[in-house]
């Protein structure tokens, strides 16, 4: 049997990375992660049956699992060496939230000999600025992953973004995004959003940001800091290309604290079984 876990929030991109991996295996295992800062968690829910109707009620697993003190572990571990080696990039919290949602994932993959794994990252999301949907990062983590034989997918990175619901829309900033609009060319113009609609999962092609949207995901209001930091700190102070570049060193460097803890996980009598939790 073919198998597939899927780090999934419910949203428009994470179910359309369902939907598309339903079609190449027998399972997909969809993997939702709660800590602490993230709320509505049961709205996560909200597709599942619809994923089940469309492509077969034995093809999904969902399973919640708890990375509360797994996210504190990757976040604040040699907290002062990143302070003073990357500075306020210890501020990046959506970067380290994903991070920690993949280490477990891969924990997952291994206890459960699953040998492949995706989510729904697209590098147009959020300007082209989310850590964790950033190409460099992301061939970060393919090789993290790839150390424990097994394979990372991004099923939807491609796809179009629809307009006007970024960040820097709602400021109504246009010039400073990392993907311009001619950039943004996925598979024949198609948005995760539109396949979905075409699938009658949506009742028109984009839903994000609007009441069905909040209906289907959790919250979390740690976003708002993130914002805080990147718009209001550190792209006006280093611009693009520092925080690029910065950014890949600094995640870079987690990932590789992120494979000794992984290693201690399997391997050390003494690890503290807490940080893992089932």
């Amino acid at each position: 049997m073919r198998e597939i876990a899927l780090l999934y929030s419910g949203g428009t991109d994470s179910t359309c990375a369902a939907v598309l991996m339903s079609k190449e295996y027998d399972r997909v295992h969809l993997l939702t992660f709660k800590r602490f800062g993230l709320f509505c968690m049961d709205n996560i829910k909200y597709n599942i049956p619809r994923l089940k109707d469309s492509c077969g009620k034995d093809k999904f697993l969902h399973k919640v699992i708890d990375i509360n003190k797994l996210f504190e572990e990757v976040s604040y571990n040699r907290y002062l060496h990143y302070l003073k080696k990357y500075n306020f990039m210890v501020l990046s919290t959506c970067g380290l939230c994903k991070l920690s949602m993949h280490v477990r994932a891969l924990i997952y993959c291994v206890e459960n000999n699953v040998k492949y794994v995706c989510d729904g990252s697209n590098k147009y999301s959020g300007n082209g600025y989310f850590p964790a949907q950033m190409p460099s990062v992301i061939n970060e983590l393919k090789k993290m992953y790839s150390l424990f034989d097994i394979e990372y997918l991004t099923p939807v990175l491609e796809f179009n973004e629809p307009p006007d619901i970024g960040w820097f829309d709602r400021l109504g900033i246009k010039e400073n995004s990392l993907i311009p609009s001619e950039q943004n060319n996925g598979p024949a113009g198609e948005t995760t959003g539109s396949l979905l609609h075409k699938m009658n999962f949506f009742p028109e092609n984009n839903v994000k940001g609007t009441k069905l949207d909040h209906k289907m995901q959790a919250r979390c209001f740690q976003l708002i800091l993130f914002n805080i930091f990147l718009y209001g700190y550190y792209l006006p102070l280093h611009g693009e290309k520092p925080y690029l570049r910065t950014t890949h060193l600094f995640f870079k460097d987690k990932i590789d604290d992120a494979i000794d803890l992984i290693n201690s996980y399997f391997n050390d009598s003494n690890f503290s079984s807490n940080i893992i939790k089932h």
